[in-house]
C-alpha cells in the first residue's frame, strides 16, 4: 500500500441535515494505489449521533497541483 504525501480526502462527522447540518472535520484519508480502498487517519470517534462522511480534498484557490 503506497500513500501520497498529501491526503486525497477529508473525513467529517456530520450532525443534522440540509442547511442546518453541522460538519466537523475529524481526519484525512489517502486513496490506495489500486483504487480499491483508502487509509484513514481519524482523530475523533463519533458518539451515538450523526454520521461519518469522506470527501475528496478540494484544491485551494491559487494551488497549482
Amino acid at each position: 500500500m503506497t500513500q501520497t504525501k498529501a491526503p486525497t480526502h477529508e473525513v467529517f462527522h456530520v450532525v443534522g441535515d440540509g442547511e442546518k447540518a453541522r460538519w466537523t472535520k475529524i481526519g484525512v484519508g489517502w486513496s490506495h494505489k489500486d483504487g480499491d480502498g483508502m487509509s484513514l487517519a481519524v482523530n475523533y470517534v463519533p458518539l451515538h449521533e450523526g454520521r461519518t462522511l469522506v470527501r475528496k480534498v478540494k484544491a485551494k484557490e491559487g494551488d497549482t497541483k
